[in-house]
């Protein structure tokens, strides 16, 4: 069974495509690959470890996070690196 994007933090691979034919489809492939170019620079971003004093909105399996107070992720008043298992955060 493949991974999903929707509930683990996977890191997206941008490849260049070739450059099509100069016509008009030039201006949906520039779109596409911006496109692209955009998802694999935010799932860089979800994945990067990060200071948080909130929890993440939507957090997915693998995401890793710095606590900091107020947010108590363990539930114990220790802050420090924490992990996303899928289900709850647990410490590193």
């Amino acid at each position: 069974m493949s991974l999903s994007d929707k509930t683990n933090l996977l890191i997206k691979p941008y490849r260049r495509q070739t450059l099509p034919v100069i016509d008009e489809n030039l201006g949906s492939y520039l779109i596409e690959e911006l496109r692209r170019l955009e998802v694999a620079v935010e799932s860089l971003g979800i994945a990067a470890i990060q200071v948080a004093d909130v929890p993440p909105n939507n957090p997915v399996k693998g995401m890793v996070r710095y606590n900091v107070s107020p947010w108590d992720a363990l539930g114990n008043g220790t802050y420090g690196m924490i992990v996303y298992n899928g289900t709850a955060w647990v410490a590193v």
